[in-house]
């Protein structure tokens, strides 16, 4: 959190407060009651400012997922426009098309519309987060506003500053309160779009752990005998 621009102020109020103002009985009582006013602004402002800058964090968050959706969304549409092209070419030359290609784009069919979707749903809630971010940094500046309003009541003992501090104060709790109730709730971790497509061969790399298997085991022969799988060579046989 950033450095309070009212903590001179509030702390200028509490020195009031804490002398007594002009050492006026009914004087001392409502500086003494600015004080806490100014205390309870402070507290607001401080919780406004929290929350502001965690929705403000979760927009970019999910503004940046979003955009990963929409390059993904973009990627797999290029590979369906090149397919659809293989498609056409193949019935250009009355050649059926390969089955890999039809299948791959009838994939693409039903993966498009779900990545678009799940695209527009985070950018959507994005938006809602900077809203709410928006309207959180109105209270906290009615709040400082108003704490600052409280200073010069109390440094110029005009009451009715104090009155006016109350009424912008409200005007933040407002505000406050209409930013909590329309918060959006944040996106569940647990729900991460995939970013990459499967892998097409999942057994490319048992296949490579045979094949270096297969080469140990030949290593460890002695030298001129022969594989399990390869019969003994000419030389050998000519030997006997």
């Amino acid at each position: 959190m950033g450095h309070d621009p009212t903590e001179h102020v509030q702390e200028h109020i509490t020195h009031e407060a804490a002398h007594g103002g002009d050492h006026g009985g009914h004087a001392s009582r409502w500086i003494t009651a600015a004080a806490l006013t100014a205390a309870f602004l402070a507290a607001f402002a401080a919780v406004t400012g929290a929350l502001a800058t965690s929705h403000l964090t979760q927009s970019t968050l999910i503004r940046i997922s979003a955009n990963d959706q929409w390059n993904f969304y973009q990627a797999k549409s290029i590979k369906n426009s090149i397919l659809d092209a293989k498609v056409y070419q193949a019935q250009l030359g009355k050649v059926p098309p390969r089955k890999k290609d039809t299948d791959k784009m009838a994939e693409y069919v039903v993966e498009l519309p779900k990545i678009q979707e799940q695209a527009e749903t985070e950018q959507k809630l994005s938006e809602l987060h900077l809203e709410t971010h928006e309207t959180y940094e109105f209270a906290a500046t009615m709040f400082h506003i108003s704490i600052a309003i409280v200073a010069i009541s109390v440094v110029a003992k005009r009451k009715e500053f104090w009155y006016v501090s109350m009424v912008l104060g409200a005007v933040g709790v407002f505000f406050f309160a209409k930013a909590y109730a329309h918060a959006p709730a944040p996106l569940p971790s647990e729900e991460v779009p995939a970013a990459t497509a499967p892998a097409t061969e999942p057994k490319a790399a048992e296949k490579v752990d045979h094949a270096g298997a297969g080469a140990k085991a030949e290593s460890k022969l002695p030298a001129g005998e022969a594989t399990p799988h390869e019969p003994p060579s000419p030389a050998t046989n000519s030997a006997h």
